[in-house]
Formats: C-alpha cells, sequence, structure tokens
C-alpha cells in the first residue's frame, strides 16, 4: 500500500509540472541603468503569478544585459520583480495575450539608483515589508507589529512563511529551519531558540530566510543540490553598541524555585554573552532543554529527560569577533552544568518466547548527579579571496555518580515463580575528551577547480570506580525455591581512546556544466580498554581479577578510503553519481583471554541524487546511498565487564559486514503572499546480512546475548510524512494537515528461531494558527493513530493500539498591561494484549502576569504547573517480542510566583 501512494504521489507531482515544460512562451529583455545606459549584470528578475503572486520562476542578468523566461504558457499573467544593489527595486505587470507569437518583448527595462532617487525631494515613503533577493526572502522587522519588549521569536510568528510551534521550533515556507544565524555568524551554538528566545525582537533590522548551501557547495562553487533552510538576523546599526538582557526569578510551592538570567553586550563586531540558570523545575539551561514542558526527553548527560527529581545549574559565555578587515574571526562558547535527579520507578514487561512468556515487575529507586563542562573555539583566516585556514578546537570534561537499588520478580506465563532478583550498585565516573581540527581551503585560477585537507584528531580518556552487588533465588515450576546465587563485585575502568583522520578532496570542472570530485580518506584508531572487576565474594580481600567480568583489550584500525563523484549542474538542475571505497584493517588483542585477532573489511559507499528546483519555493528531490557496515570491536569480541549474574555476553570472531541501501526523498512547494505550504519526504532503507543480536534464554532466566549475520534476511524500514498548510481568508487562521506512515520488518533469532516482527504507525495531524495583535494568540496540534506490532514467534499476541495527543496554547491580552497564557499536553494509548489498562495524561499549565513601566521591563506572574496534578511519568516500549510500561517519579503540580526584568542600554551613534 505504501508503495502505491508513493508512485502515485510522484506521478502527480511529475504530471504536474508537465504543462510547464510543454509551453512554448517566452519572455525576454534588457536591464540597464536610467543615466548611463549600462548593463546591470547579475540584477535578480524574478517571475511571479499575478493572481497570487506565487513565484515561478528566477534569473540573472547576463554579461549582455539580457534575460528571459522560457517554456511560459501563452495565456499566462505575470509580474516581473527587478532588483539591483544600491538600485531602487521595480516591478512591472505582463500579459501573455499581448506577446507576437508566444514572444513578449521587454527591451531596456531602466532601474533607478538609489542615490539620484534621494536628489528629488520626498515627503514619505515606505519600504516593502517583504523583498525577493535572488534565492534570499527578506523581511523588514519594523513592518510587523510586535509587543514592547517582544523577543525574536514572537516577531517571527508574525512573518508570512514562518510558524513556530509552542516548543520554538521554526518552519519556513514548510520545512523545518536547522540553524539561526545573527550577522551571518553562529551565535552560542547551534541551538535556534538560544536566539530566537533570548534576542530582542526591536533589534532586529531584517530577518533573511534562504536555503543555505552545503559547505562544500559553498566552497568549490559547485552546486550539490544539498540546502538546509536557515535564518539569518541582521541587527540595526545603533542596536549593535550597547548592552542587553533580562532576570527572572521565582519561588512556588514544594519548594520550588527558578532563575535565570542572560547579559549581551555587542560592539560593532564584538559580540559577548553570558548566562546562568539555578532551578529545580526541570529547566536546565536557556536553549533547547528549555523549549519544551516537563517531560521533554533530550538526548545528553546534561539535559533533564523528565524522569525522576531535578536540581540543576548551568551557565555559558560566549564571545566572537571579526578584524583585519574580516579576514580574521574568532567564535568561542563555554558552558557548565550540573544536574542532580532523585527518583523511583516502576516497570512491567512482557517477554515472548517460542516456548513461552516471562512476565517482569520491577522497582527501583535512583540518585544520579552529574557534571559537565564543555569549551570550544573556532579561528578562521582568510588570508586572501581564494583560500582559508581554520583551527576548530573543543573539549568535554565529564563526571557522573549513579546509585541505584533493585528489585524484580520474573514469572513464568503460568504465573509460577522464575527467579526474584535484589541488586544494588554504585558507579563514579569520569569522562574528558578533546578535539582538533584543521582545514585548509584553496581555490585554484580556474573556476571550481579547489583543494581542501582536513584534519581531525580526538583524544579520549575516562576512568571508573564502583560497586554492584545481585542476589538472585531461582524456583521450579511448583514455585519451590531450588537455587540461590550472590555476585558482589568491585569495579575499576581506565581506558584511552584516539582517532585521527586526514582527508584531501580535489574538484576539476571537466565542463561549464559537468564537474569531477575526487577525495581520500586516511583514518587509524587507537583503542586501550582496561575494565577490571574483583569479586568480593569468592576473594573479600579485592586483590585478585575476576576474568569472568573483566576485559583488557588493544584495538587498532586502519581504514584507507578513496572515491570520485560526478556532478552535472545545468540551470535549475543538478545530478550526482559517485562512489567510494574503503579498505578496513582491524587487530584486536584480549590480553585476559590471551587471544588475538585480525580481520580485514572492503567497503561499497555508492551514491546518487537528483535535484531539480523548479523556483526558489518549489524543488524535489531523490537521493540514493549505499553503505557497508563492518561490525564494531565491540561485537565481534564483546566487554566480558558488561556481563552480570543473569546476562552473559559471547563473542563471534566470524562476523561479516552487513549493508544498506538507502533511498530518500522530499518535495517542498510553497506561495509565500498566500500562506499556502505543500510537500512530502520519504525514506526507504534495505539491510542485507544485518548484523543482529541473537537471544538465548534459559529455563531459569538467564540471558545469553551473541551478535550474528542474518544470512538470506533482509530488514527494512520506511517513513513518509506528507504536509498542507493554507491561511483561510475572512477569519485569517492558518491550517495544517499531514499523513505520516512509519514501520518496518526485522528479523532476530530468538532461542535458535527466528521471529519476524512487523511493526508500523499511521497517523493524521492537524494544526491551527490564528494571532491577532495585542488580543490574543491561538496555536492548535491534534494527532491521532494507530500503531501496530505483529511477531511470528507470538502470532496470537496482539500489541495494536491506537492513540492520540492534544497540544493546544492560548495568549490572552486584556487591560493594556495583562496577559493570560494557558497550554496543554494530552495523551491517550488503548490497552493491548501486554498492556492491560488503557493509560491517559493531561498536563495542563498557565500563568497570568501583568506588565509594568513605558516599555513593559518588568513582568510579574502567577503560575501553576500541571494544574489537574496529572503528570504521571509514563513510557511505552514495544520491540521485537518485548513489550514493557515504566512508570517513574516526575514533576506534579506546583504554584510560582515569579518576575522577568528586561534591561537595554544601547550607545548614540555618531552620524
Amino acid at each position: 500500500m505504501l508503495y502505491k501512494y508513493f508512485f502515485l504521489t510522484l506521478a502527480l507531482i511529475i504530471s504536474s509540472n508537465l504543462c510547464i515544460w510543454a509551453q512554448k512562451a517566452s519572455i525576454a529583455g534588457t536591464v540597464k541603468d536610467t543615466s548611463s545606459g549600462i548593463n546591470l549584470v547579475n540584477a535578480s528578475v524574478v517571475l511571479l503569478n499575478a493572481n497570487d503572486s506565487f513565484i515561478l520562476k528566477d534569473t540573472r542578468v547576463d554579461k549582455e544585459g539580457r534575460f528571459s523566461f522560457q517554456n511560459l504558457p501563452d495565456t499566462g499573467r505575470y509580474i516581473l520583480f527587478f532588483t539591483y544593489p544600491r538600485y531602487v527595486d521595480y516591478s512591472h505587470k505582463v500579459d501573455m495575450k499581448s506577446s507576437s507569437n508566444g514572444i513578449l518583448k521587454m527591451n531596456n527595462i531602466s532601474l533607478i539608483p538609489k542615490e539620484k532617487l534621494l536628489e528629488q525631494v520626498i515627503v514619505s515613503s515606505k519600504a516593502a515589508a517583504i523583498k525577493i533577493k535572488g534565492d534570499t526572502t527578506e523581511y523588514v522587522a519594523d513592518s510587523f507589529r510586535v509587543q514592547p519588549n517582544a523577543s525574536v521569536e514572537d516577531l517571527l510568528r508574525e512573518l508570512p512563511g514562518l510558524q513556530i510551534d509552542q516548543f520554538g521550533n521554526i518552519t519556513a515556507q514548510g520545512q523545518r529551519v536547522k540553524q539561526v544565524l545573527v550577522d551571518g555568524e553562529e551565535f552560542f551554538s547551534d541551538d535556534p531558540t538560544l536566539v530566537t528566545r533570548n534576542l530582542r525582537a526591536d533589534m532586529i533590522d531584517k530577518v533573511q530566510v534562504f536555503d543555505k548551501k552545503s559547505d562544500a557547495a559553498a566552497f568549490t562553487g559547485i552546486e550539490d543540490g544539498v540546502r538546509d533552510k536557515t535564518i539569518n538576523l541582521k541587527i540595526k546599526e545603533d542596536k549593535n553598541h550597547g548592552m542587553f538582557g533580562k532576570a527572572e526569578a521565582g519561588a512556588g510551592t514544594h519548594g520550588r524555585y527558578n532563575a535565570q538570567g542572560v547579559v549581551n553586550l555587542f560592539k560593532g563586531k564584538r559580540r559577548m554573552s553570558a548566562y546562568g540558570t539555578v532551578s529545580n523545575i526541570g529547566r536546565t539551561g536557556l536553549g533547547s532543554a528549555d523549549k519544551e514542558k516537563i517531560g521533554d526527553d533530550e538526548e545528553g548527560g546534561e539535559n533533564y529527560s523528565g524522569k525522576g527529581l531535578p536540581r540543576a545549574v548551568s551557565g555559558g559565555i560566549h564571545y566572537d569577533k571579526k578584524w583585519n578587515a574580516d579576514k580574521e574571526s574568532i567564535n568561542s562558547n563555554y558552558k557548565f552544568n550540573l544536574l542532580d535527579v532523585e527518583g523511583e520507578e516502576e516497570t512491567n514487561s512482557q517477554n515472548n518466547l517460542p516456548t513461552g512468556i516471562i512476565l517482569s515487575s520491577a522497582h527501583s529507586n535512583f540518585s544520579n548527579s552529574g557534571t559537565n563542562h564543555k569549551a570550544n573555539s573556532k579561528y578562521i583566516l582568510k588570508s586572501d579571496t581564494t583560500s582559508t585556514f581554520t583551527v576548530f578546537a573543543d573539549g568535554a570534561v565529564n563526571n557522573s555518580k549513579n546509585t541505584t537499588n533493585r528489585s524484580t520478580a520474573n514469572l513464568r506465563g503460568d504465573s509460577s515463580r522464575l527467579y526474584d532478583n535484589i541488586s544494588s550498585g554504585f558507579n563514579d565516573y569520569d569522562l574528558n575528551a578533546f578535539n582538533m581540527n584543521l582545514s585548509w581551503e584553496k581555490k585554484l585560477k580556474k573556476y571550481g577547480r579547489t583543494v581542501s585537507i582536513y584534519s581531525k584528531n580526538n583524544f579520549s580518556n575516562d576512568v571508573a570506580k564502583g560497586e554492584s552487588r545481585s542476589n538472585s533465588n531461582f524456583y521450579d515450576v511448583n514455585n519451590n525455591q531450588d537455587s540461590s546465587a550472590v555476585l558482589h563485585l568491585r569495579r575499576s575502568m581506565n581506558d584511552n581512546w584516539r582517532t585521527l583522520s586526514l582527508n584531501v578532496n580535489y574538484t576539476e570542472p571537466l565542463t561549464s556544466r559537468l564537474s569531477l570530485l575526487l577525495n581520500y580518506t586516511l583514518n587509524n584508531e587507537d583503542n586501550r580498554d582496561d575494565k577490571r572487576s574483583f569479586n568480593l565474594v569468592d576473594h573479600p580481600l579485592g586483590n585478585i581479577i575476576d576474568t569472568a567480568f573483566s576485559t583488557r583489550m588493544n584495538a587498532s584500525l586502519w581504514g584507507n578510503q578513496a572515491g570520485a563523484a560526478l556532478n552535472y549542474a545545468y540551470k535549475k538542475m543538478t545530478v550526482k553519481v559517485g562512489n567510494n571505497i574503503k579498505l578496513v584493517n582491524i587487530d584486536i588483542a584480549d590480553m585476559y583471554a590471551v587471544s588475538e585477532l585480525s580481520r580485514s573489511f572492503t567497503n561499497w559507499y555508492p551514491s546518487a541524487s537528483f535535484n531539480y528546483k523548479f523556483s526558489n519555493y518549489k524543488a524535489i528531490n531523490v537521493s540514493y546511498n549505499g553503505s557497508s557496515i563492518n561490525p564494531s570491536r565491540n561485537q565481534l569480541l564483546p566487554f566480558r565487564y558488561n556481563n552480570s549474574q543473569l546476562i552473559t555476553y559471547l563473542a563471534n570472531t566470524a562476523l561479516g559486514n552487513s549493508f544498506n541501501n538507502s533511498l530518500n526523498g522530499y518535495f517542498y512547494a510553497s506561495k509565500i503572499v498566500t500562506n499556502v505550504y505543500y510537500g512530502a519526504n520519504f525514506n526507504y532503507t534495505l539491510t542485507s546480512n544485518p548484523i543482529t543480536q541473537s537471544i538465548l534464554v534459559d529455563p531459569s532466566g538467564a540471558y545469553t546475548y551473541r551478535f550474528v549475520n542474518m544470512d538470506g534476511y533482509t530488514n527494512n524500514s520506511y517513513y513518509l510524512n506528507t504536509y498542507y498548510s493554507k491561511k483561510i481568508k475572512g477569519v485569517d487562521i492558518q491550517t495544517g494537515v499531514g499523513l505520516n506512515f512509519n514501520g518496518g520488518v526485522s528479523y532476530s533469532p530468538i532461542n535458535n528461531e527466528i521471529n519476524r516482527l512487523n511493526y508500523n504507525t499511521s497517523a493524521f495531524a492537524v494544526e491551527l494558527h490564528k494571532t491577532k495583535f495585542k488580543s490574543y494568540t491561538v496555536y492548535l496540534l491534534g494527532q491521532a493513530g494507530y500503531t501496530v506490532n505483529k511477531s511470528s514467534l507470538q502470532p496470537d499476541t496482539r500489541n495494536n493500539y491506537w492513540f492520540y495527543t492534544f497540544n493546544p496554547s492560548v495568549d490572552i491580552y486584556f487591560m493594556k498591561k495583562f496577559q493570560l497564557h494557558t497550554d496543554a499536553n494530552y495523551l491517550w494509548q488503548q490497552k493491548t494484549q501486554a498492556f492491560a489498562d488503557d493509560f491517559s495524561r493531561t498536563i495542563w499549565n498557565a500563568w497570568v502576569g501583568r506588565s509594568f513601566f513605558k516599555n513593559d521591563q518588568l513582568t510579574l506572574k502567577l503560575s501553576c504547573n500541571d494544574i489537574l496534578n496529572e503528570n504521571n511519568g509514563y513510557e511505552r516500549t514495544a520491540t521485537n517480542t518485548f513489550f514493557s510500561e515504566n512508570r517513574y517519579t516526575t514533576i506534579r503540580r506546583f504554584f510560582m510566583v515569579g518576575a522577568t526584568w528586561s534591561f537595554t542600554k544601547f550607545n548614540n551613534l555618531k552620524q
């Protein structure tokens, strides 16, 4: 069914554009200076549909001053928009019905220099709110009204073509924005919310939205079709010299507190910023960790996952500067984070085996603390217009302390006791990492001929110490205890890793359209793992290493990779094909097992891509990537350090490569003026000879794991996401709908039988957004879906379920200075055979605030988190034949009183 849907969509896309290619009408003309008659080479000419201002095509004026648009419908009505630096913009309406034989000639389009226009007496003027400059859509910030003291995020909500959800995620012209720059430079990090929520809207001169070329395309000038949607914020000149920031503090019931502050010092091309936070309500910073409500599950040890009760302290410093006529620049950051989390959790699981079912119920309490320090700095030297030298260094120092106590009861399918386990442990872990990357990029005399060299170096070390204790009692089928076991280990770890990589690239233009790309990479890895366990049951003094739970291993990897690609770029089409070959040699020495392993692998990386850009706001892309996947050293020879009383990992030195075939694609289109956006993206991946973990569960409930190749089997996975968004005229509501599909098939051996898992989720989403200046803002996101999990080993076990989510958010402004905000997160999941009860949860938050003073610098708030007191920590997992429910401690209802103070002090510039 999925294949039919995809090919039908593709057919509609192609057929919708055939009519454009089939017509014979054209527009041609020249663009000159109005007084001197000089050809305005590279002037931008944009063709828009006269009915809805939808951008159809764009081009540049050539050396003779000419431009042309071909293959147009001979009955169309259009607007031609002309722009050139330091010249007044000009638009002109045309009707193809007035053309002669399908050719409309527009000779001598004359643009007026701005300085000449300024010589005339002008009473008043108003700049266009939106301008199209080639590939860039530019918004004049002051043309859009926002609340006093508003943030950049508030400003972006008002711009046509941009949408911001309640979590701060930005969608521009139907595509997710991956980066927000400030005057073309990265500010603090690549997290957009850190910029948009902490810069003031009244500082912004222009907001530029564009498709940022890949670093390779920007350097070589060879278009590769790779683009990332990016926003650049142009700071007003008078706001680029001074200080601004905000401070926030709050105290609440149940001992809840929150305080944070940020200060920015701007002086021309030098910027400094600093922030700090202290909180026990789940905030761990000013960026992505703070962007979602309680329950956000961010990756990384410094972020709060929503599990447990947190106490967090964080801070950071940013510095960037340009000098020497912008030939030199530096961008540096430092961040630290302290996070302590305590809590309890319960996990109920069901493991469906060929011979029966194991039911497990576990309760644990945990205490985790972590400290993280990160710093990075990038120095760029552009000695001339053809060469760039870059030095990038970063480092991290991390410490974590974890303590866990856990009790588990395991039952057979007939509810008879299988085994009980009580375990406890603590671990003190330190990880230090340092990276040093160097690059040199050189453009040679011939346009498109370039050479670049990149060197990457990583040095890491970890040290740990701790203990683990496990007590197990085993029972026969009559619930009688037949044995018991105790394992008490003292553990220590001291590992060192080094990774070096050298990459050389060369590009050669074969013709004006065809380019050759060559690359070679040498990489080396040296890993020295020393993980020791001392069995305190057998040797209470802890002076004898237990090799059954210890690993001392040295591993070395050498890789040589070379490849070539052909890149064809003509007008708005880009085609690229290539292949890389990598030879890998791995040598592993296991000291405790007194064994050595030497393996060699040949890897293939074929690739192909097709990109066609109909206009700045309409494009299609299809790409293929193949890749060999080597077994890792830990799959070939697993660390025995990870063994425990009930878990054993076995080696498999005969593991071979698996191979991935991945097909990706996207289509997007947008009409900025009418706020219409639609598109789709998809992925389909086949993995042949996959490396899979084989599981053996013995009658006592002990698990044995071993990595194997599934010869003759192929795993597959897919996703397809579609969307359509349109503003409804009259009621002025932005509406959106989406259909999302994802799933696949995977194979895994369980007790020497092959399980085939079919899994898929289908969902339908609806989105609504409406705003009225100084009155209200409403945002709504709803989703309904169905999840299927079907196992071949347990065909009668049904674990399919419906789910619904509902996320409304409302802001109301009243009595001039008051604001009411409320948002909710509703989740419902249907019960299944493995999950006995329906699960539902509504997290409802609200606050009311009043602003004070002329520019609303001070805001006082009264807020309530989780009004209904329903924030029950919950996760549901279904993988292969294993199903589990996890319930845990999390932040519940509390009230808080707080204040936010915004401050600014900008210097007056001498005119």
